[in-house]
């Protein structure tokens, strides 16, 4: 199953189905979770090398947006003027130390837009069509959180290629993480890597202009991992392929928290999300998952702390661990891909909601 260990699902409710595939700008209101304070109301309105890991599951396609609301709210702060200086030091203290510069739109307390997807987007011509369809998106990016190519194939070169091509049909700069089928299950993994590192690791460098809305930082121990702070929301993009026990996933996790901390603390008067994305379950990497919510509990008590992982279908899940406002959110294997929207405007901000594009249901979880 790719549901987390203890959470509280919510539910969604059915609206009018959209005359078009665009996203719908109408999300509706879905049932909170039992641990929620409160009941939810309708709201309207995104460089290489590193060392190279084991397995996911894997499942379809929302008229309706989940919502998950926020038991506090957290008001508008002006933006830092201290320039954030630079530390290296892989130490699993905080440094209060920042590798993260920001862009203009950093601290704009506005929603956030943007899409998720995961798994091989092999049928080219076929994604040039679906992504052809969001052109007119208020969404600013889109994260693939792995695996770029199908286990069955043994990871080829070609299987790389296919997805850079795939993702590079995208009206809005795309970022791609590592999954479990990108190195960690192929029969070579140095090579499998390496064709990871050559056509995704910077793909959202490939095809897009540069903006100044955010500015993207790269993780120099391990620099697969990225950052960038937009609307009052950090963005942490993090290798989270699951290989259980083995001595190098505990140096990688150590390295992720490291790479959380360092881009969290400098900006917390003035972020009101965490959001991570990455590939594996927060139930198979405990040690990642533990300190995360020892973080929520505390320094990060008055923030709303969101995972996004791959799945077989999109779902979300409040409340993980039954610590509030801290979610997981499960992303659907190929087309549909998941809109995600960050309520950070109203009165129970901030919230996450999601659907598919393409405005078929996801389903309810019970």
């Amino acid at each position: 199953t790719d549901e987390p260990a203890t959470s509280s699902p919510i539910s969604s409710a059915p609206f009018k189905e959209p005359t078009t595939d665009q996203p719908t700008n109408i999300p509706t209101v879905a049932t909170p979770s039992p641990t929620s304070s409160a009941p939810i109301t309708a709201f309207t309105t995104v460089e290489p090398t590193s060392t190279p890991f084991k397995a996911p599951s894997t499942s379809k396609p929302s008229t309706n947006e989940t919502i998950a609301a926020s038991p506090t709210t957290s008001p508008s702060k002006s933006p830092t003027t201290e320039e954030p200086t630079v530390s290296l030091e892989p130490t699993l203290s905080p440094t209060k130390q920042s590798l993260l510069t920001t862009g203009h739109a950093a601290y704009d307390t506005q929603d956030v837009h943007f899409y998720l997807v995961s798994d091989d987007l092999y049928v080219r011509q076929e994604w040039k069509k679906q992504f052809g369809k969001l052109s007119n998106s208020r969404a600013r990016f889109m994260i693939h959180v792995g695996s770029a190519t199908p286990i069955s194939e043994d990871c080829p070169e070609e299987a790389y290629s296919r997805t850079e091509t795939s993702l590079s049909f995208s009206p809005v700069r795309a970022f791609s993480l590592p999954g479990n089928d990108d190195y960690p299950n192929c029969p070579d993994r140095s090579l499998a890597w390496k064709h990871y590192s050559d056509h995704l690791m910077n793909v959202n460098k490939k095809y897009w202009s540069d903006t100044s809305r955010y500015q993207v930082k790269r993780d120099p121990e391990r620099p697969e991992n990225f950052a960038f702070i937009f609307r009052r929301t950090l963005f942490v993009g993090l290798n989270m392929v699951s290989n259980e026990g083995e001595d190098e996933t505990a140096t990688r996790l150590e390295q992720n928290l490291q790479w959380v901390y360092d881009n969290a603390e400098p900006h917390e008067d003035n972020i009101d999300v965490i959001f991570l994305t990455g590939h594996g379950r927060l139930r198979d990497l405990p040690t990642f998952r533990d300190a995360i919510i020892e973080k929520k509990k505390n320094e990060w008590k008055d923030k709303m702390v969101v995972y996004a992982r791959r799945a077989n279908q999109s779902k979300l899940f409040t409340d993980v661990e039954n610590v509030k406002n801290f979610h997981e959110l499960t992303i659907g294997s190929g087309y549909p891909f998941t809109g995600v929207h960050l309520d950070m405007t109203s009165a129970d901000a901030p919230r996450v909601g999601y659907r598919y594009i393409d405005g078929s249901p996801t389903p309810d979880v019970k």
